[in-house]
Order: structure tokens, then C-alpha cells, then sequence
């Protein structure tokens, strides 16, 4: 089950997509997906944190 959240910000990079997918190959993602999913959850675990 994929997050409707997630599909929202990939379609919606336009210019940036092939600089997020660089991003997200060069830090060992297999998806873009996977890669949005990880930056989410870290920004959640911050603001859980404080």
C-alpha cells in the first residue's frame, strides 16, 4: 500500500524530479518512493524528538 502522500509530492517535482532521483540513487534508495518515505519519517522523528 503505497502512501497517497508520498505519490502527491512525486508527481508534483516537475523540474526537480531528476535532481531528487540522483539524490535519492546516490544515497542507496532503490525508489524515489523509498527515498520520500525515508525524508518523511526523519522529519516526523524530529518533531516527535522535541
Amino acid at each position: 500500500m503505497q502512501n497517497q502522500k508520498i505519490v502527491k509530492i512525486i508527481e508534483n517535482l516537475k523540474g526537480r524530479r531528476n535532481y531528487e532521483e540522483k539524490r535519492a540513487s546516490k544515497l542507496g534508495f532503490a525508489s524515489l518512493y523509498d527515498y520520500f518515505e525515508d525524508k518523511i519519517s526523519k522529519k516526523q522523528k524530529a518533531i516527535e524528538d522535541e
